[in-house]
């Protein structure tokens, strides 16, 4: 918390700093903004700053109020890319058109590794999301999605719980992959979640066999998203390694 207090406490009365207006511990940070307080939100309108009213991402002032653009132009997926475009916009107001916000978001796939979309294949879309390096950070990818999606996880343990993952799966999974040291684990967490109604687990040996069976199951409309919620290093130097490795098997297939 201090860190981030300490990323606008030195401001001047000339600065802006966004907060989100929906989590109750920056709007207590919000009291230390020594500059002007912009606000964005997903659930409420605000009287100065952005907020989301149906599908258009509303941005407010003292100037006034208008659609900056809608949720239907921004290409990356999960309603937490929505609230990242939204404190964007209330950061660059009145400095960036609204139609190069428009462009940008139509446009861009997303940094590497990040829920980073690598190909459409067949009517299936492949996202590589190295990065999850932990159960939490799985369950956002995996909520970032409306329709279930077939999931490639497992790498090394760290000795971490794995219970939460467990009924996020079966919830938002359609066919489970696994690769690597916590793939047990994994599994376990699945099976013993109350809303486990026999998913199908598969466990492999390889990135080659995991991108290689989900090449088999996939079918047009499908998702296949590298999700590991663990670390890297049983088989790699580090999650950009392992990233790069999983785009390559991808880009490779025919």
């Amino acid at each position: 918390m201090a860190a981030k207090e300490n990323i606008f406490t030195h401001q001047t009365a000339r600065d802006i700093a966004v907060f989100n207006a929906d989590n109750e511990t920056t709007v207590r940070c919000a009291e230390k903004a020594p500059g002007r307080v912009r606000w964005f939100s997903r659930r409420k309108e605000v009287a100065d700053g952005v907020f989301l009213r149906g599908t258009s991402i509303v941005c407010r002032g003292p100037q006034g109020e208008r659609v900056v653009l809608d949720t239907a132009d921004i290409k990356l997926p999960g309603v937490h890319n929505i609230e990242n475009y939204m404190a964007a916009v209330a950061a660059v107001d009145g400095m960036v058109p609204d139609e190069a916000i428009r462009a940008f978001a139509r446009t861009f796939g997303g940094v590497e590794h990040r829920i980073e979309l690598v190909r459409e294949l067949d009517g299936v879309r492949w996202y590589n999301d190295s990065i999850a390096s932990s159960p939490s950070r799985t369950i956002a990818g995996l909520r970032s999605f409306p329709e279930k999606v077939l999931l490639i996880a497992g790498g090394k343990d760290k000795g971490i719980s794995y219970d939460a993952i467990g009924p996020e799966i079966n919830e938002h999974v359609k066919a489970l992959i696994l690769c690597g040291a916590t793939a047990g684990v994994i599994r376990a967490a699945v099976e013993k979640a109350a809303n486990f109604t026999g998913l199908p687990i598969t466990e492999v040996d390889s990135y080659q066999s995991a991108v290689a069976l989900a090449r088999e199951t996939a079918r047009p409309g499908d998702v296949v998203l590298l999700s590991p919620a663990s670390t890297s290093f049983d088989r790699f130097a580090n999650f950009m390694e392992r990233g790069r490795v999983f785009k390559d098997l991808v880009n490779a297939l025919k």
